[in-house]
């Protein structure tokens, strides 16, 4: 296990502002209609997360703000140093779900990124953008999202001893996916050292946050501050029953029906939900759903061999999206928006099947990185809880 560590978390004051008024899902994951909301709040998360990348001048900006509201009491930092457990509630489809976590610093020297095991390349764009954030606001202001192997549950029972009958703040993210939040702060000593000492042998596999972590790195190699060699990070048990991993579809600016006729068997369906349960059904491992121009259509490739990591995206790579660029398509876990995309842009969209945690990990090590956005852990974690900084 990568060292993980304690630190004086900055938070906004909950005597002026409470977690539910600041809480908002990070800045890949906010649609227009969420930032919005999100931007009448006048001390939301937002207005430092995601105004760097788009507004003009927003960098300066996000590092003005930052710096306001920790001189004037609005966010404070912690007298001693913690670990921040995170329990979220929520709902997706008709089914009530409970996630367990923690929120710490990784720490980012070569030896300890050798047990982090990443999924997905990055794209320059967001990687420069989280870059920039770091160089101006200097902390981390959401954290990478990361899971490792508790397959008894020692891991989630100690958890859950250490905050039985502990004060916590209760928040609620304000947009979707509505998700009700617990958060304990545990600073003796004894007890930080019992959650290191059980995740001292495990590998991290990190989830989400690839851009993010990709641009700590870049910052900690041209910059001598230590703080800035640890990554703030959300830790989860990958057998936590509210961990959910859910599909990325694609959605092109095409049409593609033509296209894969002579290297898949095509199956029509009658709608939408039908595709998605023939989908779900289906054994072969490079099946895929077709949208377009209301046609909806199950894809099965007629060559499997040749494949190592018996995902739908590999073989789709290869196939079908080698020539458009990451930058033309669109994504979305959710297959009736992936059809509204589709319809809106007079293309197609490509629905993929979903997979485990460990069906993501034997991929990644038998492929390497694969494509950016391949999945979506959901809910995806939200800033707003403990930020990072590097300079106090």
């Amino acid at each position: 296990m990568p060292d993980i560590f304690p630190f004086q978390g900055l938070h906004f004051n909950p005597q002026q502002v409470s977690l539910s008024a600041v809480l908002c899902p990070p800045y890949d994951a906010i649609g227009a209609r969420e930032e919005k909301i999100l931007r009448a709040k006048k001390f939301n998360s937002i207005h430092l997360d995601l105004s760097a990348g788009v507004k003009k001048d927003g960098y300066r900006e996000a590092a003005r703000l930052w710096e306001s509201w920790r001189g004037n009491g609005t966010i404070i930092q912690d007298d001693s140093s913690a670990i921040y457990i995170l329990e979220e509630r929520f709902r997706y489809g008709k089914r009530n779900f409970r996630r367990l976590g923690f929120l710490a610093l990784v720490s980012l020297s070569p030896k300890n990124l050798s047990q982090i095991i990443p999924h997905e390349k990055t794209l320059p764009l967001p990687r420069a953008d989280r870059l920039k954030v770091l160089q101006m606001v200097k902390a981390n202001l959401s954290p990478i999202f990361t899971v490792y192997p508790d397959i008894k549950g020692g891991i989630e029972n100690l958890i859950r001893r250490l905050i039985r009958k502990r004060k916590f703040q209760k928040g609620r993210l304000s947009v979707f996916p509505h998700t009700d939040c617990r958060l304990w702060r545990i600073n003796e000593p004894l007890q930080i050292a019992e959650i290191q000492q059980a995740l001292k042998k495990l590998t991290l596999f990190v989830a989400d946050g690839h851009h993010r972590l990709g641009a700590a790195c870049d910052y900690f190699k041209n910059n001598g501050n230590s703080e800035a060699g640890k990554i703030l990070a959300y830790l989860c048990a990958e057998d936590d029953p509210g961990l959910l991993v859910l599909p990325t579809h694609r959605v092109l600016p095409q049409k593609i029906l033509d296209q894969v006729k002579t290297s898949c068997e095509l199956k029509k369906e009658g709608s939408l939900s039908s595709l998605e349960r023939s989908l779900k059904k289906e054994v072969n491992p490079y099946a895929f759903g077709i949208y377009e121009n209301r046609n909806c259509v199950l894809a099965l490739p007629k060559n499997q061999s040749g494949y190592k990591s018996r995902l739908t995206l590999e073989w789709l790579n290869q196939n079908i999206l080698s020539g458009i660029s990451p930058q033309e398509l669109r994504y979305t876990y959710d297959a009736f928006e992936a059809k509204k995309m589709a319809d809106s842009l007079g293309g197609a969209a490509i629905l993929v099947k979903a997979f485990s945690v460990s069906e993501v990990r034997q991929a990644a090590q038998a492929l390497g990185l694969l494509p950016p956005k391949s999945t979506y852990f959901y809910p995806k974690v939200s800033s707003g809880f403990v930020f990072h900084a590097f300079e106090n």
